[in-house]
């Protein structure tokens, strides 16, 4: 019962949970290769002057890689997530905030892309300099449709909870739905459980518009290209630190601690259209490195976007494998004849750490994942037609 009511709090993806016990995830190891020499900060050799600092502009020129917790015109919220119980009783609900920091009204058109890769369109307003938050479950105070109007909660197949879950994608954009250049869009998702009284947040990645002038429309119609010169690309890898499974790292004064851990994964690159070409899929690789430098090798199959417990991935990920409590993990998508109809493709992602205490408290903490180097993605939409001037037929 210790691990039941722990191991419930977020769910996973069920055909992936079923494919893990055809095949186990570590593949192999081997020694890593320490580094040549150490790397140190940089300085001012000689007492040298700082570089000169620049004074603030709307239209300023950001780096082309994306940020956490920046402004942006395009926000993506890797996990949303509503869980319910068998009476539709709401057990853990996420809240969404977006702030426009701005001195200028913004439309704002939205995107939710479900655990089944279905995606679900709305769109809302914000005024100058306005902040909101809403819940995603009923979509109040701002009048949103609840989420389950356009997914309906299904069973999660590790516990009787009926789930709703997915991401969030939205980017500022002028009256005809066209994306425009608005770098002045930040929020942040807080996943909070009434169930297990406890909750957790994270910033969602900010991508930032790169040529077109503020407010102008982004070109061509349609499309974000994530591709450096239109906006900011993702990262090649994500980087991920993680507490093995099963841990009990941090336990002290008389307290026992035991350790799980969530991770959310998506592909940058997405067709938000209504007639599109069908969800992406990639083979997922993680390169583990345990506390000893012993590196190891894991990978599964994703399409469009997954959640996982640490618990779930199994293998490399829990302590009798990775022998020390703490690990860390490089994580590409990559194309491969293992995982049929699959590309190289840019990933996003949200990590969670679930610590829960001998008394059966739970805590919770997590972040968006950063990432190295750089990789270019698209996401393509719709734009509405102009309604007709007669309304004869």
């Amino acid at each position: 019962m210790f691990a039941k009511r722990f191991w419930h709090i977020l769910a996973s993806n069920a055909a992936f949970a079923a494919s893990l016990q055809a095949a186990p995830i570590a593949l192999s190891q081997e020694q890593a290769t320490p580094p040549a020499s150490p790397t140190t900060g940089g300085t001012n050799p000689g007492g040298a002057a700082p570089p000169p600092r620049f004074s603030p502009s709307p239209t300023a020129a950001p780096l082309d890689r994306v940020s956490i917790g920046e402004k942006g015109t395009l926000l993506i919220y890797p996990l949303i997530e509503i869980r319910y119980d068998g009476a539709v009783n709401v057990k853990q609900d996420t809240f969404i905030q977006l702030s426009n920091d701005f001195g200028s009204d913004v439309h704002i058109v939205a995107y939710f892309v479900a655990d089944d890769c279905s995606r679900h369109h709305f769109d809302f307003d914000l005024t100058h300099s306005q902040p909101v938050f809403w819940s995603a479950e009923n979509g109040l105070p701002v009048g949103l449709a609840p989420l389950a109007s356009f997914s309906p909660p299904h069973p999660d197949p590790l516990d009787d909870d009926l789930v709703v879950r997915g991401a969030l994608v939205l980017f500022a954009a002028n009256d005809q739905g066209q994306a425009i250049r608005w770098n002045h869009l930040t929020g942040t998702a807080t996943i909070i459980s009434y169930a297990l009284g406890t909750a957790w947040e994270y910033p969602p990645y900010a991508f930032q518009a790169l040529t077109a002038p503020h407010g102008q429309p982004i070109n061509p119609p349609g499309e974000l290209r994530l591709d450096g010169v239109q906006l900011q690309r993702p990262y090649n890898r994500l980087l991920y630190t993680f507490t093995a499974y099963k841990s009990t790292a941090f336990s002290g004064g008389s307290r026992m601690l035991r350790h799980d851990g969530l991770l959310a994964l998506m592909i940058a690159d997405l067709d938000l259209r209504q007639d599109w070409a069908g969800p992406e899929r990639t083979k997922v690789v993680y390169e583990v490195h345990n506390g000893e430098e012993i590196s190891f090798q894991a990978e599964h199959c994703l399409t469009c976007w997954q959640s996982l417990r640490l618990s779930q991935l199994g293998g490399i990920f829990e302590i009798e494998n990775l022998v020390t409590n703490h690990g860390k993990a490089r994580i590409d998508g990559v194309g491969s004849a293992v995982c049929p109809e699959s590309g190289d493709h840019a990933l996003l992602g949200v990590s969670a750490k679930l610590i829960e205490f001998d008394n059966g408290q739970v805590l919770m903490t997590g972040s968006a994942l950063a990432g190295m180097g750089v990789q270019s993605a698209v996401i393509r939409y719709d734009i509405p037609p102009p309604p007709e001037e007669s309304a004869k037929p």
